[in-house]
């Protein structure tokens, strides 16, 4: 790993905090989240940087040293993007730095822009995680990103970054064609308490936080889960492996169905975030008015999701949350 910018903001603000939780707070992360970073971190400059015990964490001797250089290093990179920010704030967008999680709409972000802006140079950014891409942004080294949210699950937008929301829609189940559910136009998700769970091996912690919160409110604990690379998960359901959540967007394959959660109980929410002092920003209604449009037709051209939209045409909007909000 590759030391960058980001790591050092981790680093100091435990510092300054004098504890990963209170950390957490600082960054708009989630304690697990700011911890699997900061052992990424330990790893890559090969040993630990904080004593931890009851009574917080302090820098050990490895760590004092990385501090009193990161603290320089963050504000010199500070006082260079507010440099460059303001003799950009009335420059035309020459180059466009836009980035996403992989995702069905992350195509469409590039389509879009190239579209709307054929003068920049348009450059896609693919992030392991809606918590990196956020930080990308608030550090302007991208313009723009289209991130996903969870209704209840949130990530804090920091100040500075503007959001828009591109829709709304409930989490779906990817079952094989063979299984005794897929006849089934909903499922319960009580029904899958013993299936084996196929995730991908991305980092979405808010993610896997909702999926094991609904699952026990549900009476059940998933036990049986096996992580592996995402390009197989439709191969492995396919052939009775086992299930998996999807995006109500979505689309069946070769021997595989997609099916409703009954209950509706987990949403994802699609949204735009942006520097609101970038030049970018007075693109953002054009971007967002067609790249909601082409979600909306994308999820409409969906079987299952045809199917759930009439099912909950007069009592979904009764939720808290409404799709393409």
């Amino acid at each position: 790993m590759q030391l960058e910018i980001r790591h050092l903001r981790v680093v100091a603000a435990i510092a300054e905090s004098g504890s990963i939780s209170r950390a957490s707070a600082v960054l708009g992360f989630s304690q697990p989240a700011v911890t699997a970073q900061l052992q990424r971190i330990e790893r890559a400059l090969g040993g630990r940087l904080f004593a931890r015990d009851g009574t917080g964490a302090k820098p050990t001797a490895l760590g004092a040293m990385v501090l009193s250089h990161a603290q320089g290093i963050i504000a010199l990179h500070d006082d260079l993007v507010r440099d460059i920010q303001r003799r950009d704030a009335d420059g035309d967008l020459a180059t466009l730095r836009i980035g996403a999680t992989a995702g069905p709409m992350a195509a469409g972000l590039m389509t879009v822009s190239r579209r709307l802006l054929p003068e920049a140079e348009v450059s896609l950014h693919v992030s392991d995680a809606d918590e990196e891409l956020v930080e990308l942004l608030a550090e302007s080294r991208l313009e723009i990103g289209l991130s996903v949210d969870y209704p209840g699950y949130e990530l804090p937008v920091p100040e500075g970054l503007s959001e828009a929301v591109l829709g709304v829609e409930p989490v779906f189940v990817v079952l094989s064609r063979d299984h005794p559910l897929a006849a089934e136009p909903e499922v319960p998700l009580a029904a899958l308490a013993g299936e084996r769970w196929l995730p991908g091996v991305g980092k979405d912690i808010r993610m896997r936080a909702m999926f094991r919160d609904t699952c026990r409110r549900a009476g059940f604990v998933p036990r049986r889960i096996q992580r592996t690379d995402a390009s197989l998960v439709f191969s492995l359901i396919s052939q009775g492996h086992g299930v998996s959540l999807c995006r109500a967007i979505t689309a069946e394959r070769e021997n595989v169905v997609v099916r409703p959660l009954a209950g509706d109980p987990m949403w994802v929410r699609e949204r735009l975030l942006w520097s609101a002092g970038s030049p970018v920003a007075e693109h953002v209604p054009g971007i967002r008015d067609v790249l909601a449009a082409a979600y909306r037709e994308q999820a409409e051209a969906m079987p299952a999701y045809q199917a759930w939209q009439r099912s909950r045409r007069r009592s979904w909007s009764e939720r808290d949350v409404e799709p393409f909000a």
